[in-house]
């Protein structure tokens, strides 16, 4: 079915529910300011989504188990773009990475830092 969840601490869920649990499309808005609109499966990120850190940052892509994984960009408020892959929360793989002061690298990355062939 479809509800909301207003929690104590101030976090709100709106969206699709599954056995008391938080499955299939819906939106988390944190207390903080930070909001997630996307794909949920038994209360974790999973799917495709958009999260918008209170930093400015904005996460567009793929998650598995509440973690960035697969292909998605993030955009860094400071106007860095990264486009590419994801594992375990972190950039890992293939990617373009667009610098605010107009460099680019492209390449390989482990555990979010280049590595391998650029």
């Amino acid at each position: 079915g479809r509800g909301i969840m207003q929690y104590a601490g101030g976090d709100v869920y709106d969206g699709e529910w599954k056995a008391g649990k938080k499955e299939g499309r819906g939106v988390y808005r944190f207390a903080d300011g930070e909001v997630y609109e996307g794909e949920f499966k038994a209360d974790e990120y999973e799917g495709r989504g958009v999260f918008r850190h209170a930093s400015g940052d904005v996460y567009d892509g793929e998650y598995k188990a509440g973690k960035r994984e697969g292909r998605g960009v993030y955009r860094f408020a400071n106007g860095s773009v990264y486009d590419g892959e994801f594992k375990a929360g972190t950039r890992e793989g293939r990617g373009v990475e667009r610098y605010a002061d107009g460099a680019v690298y492209e390449g390989e990355r482990k555990a979010g830092k280049k590595d391998g062939r650029g």
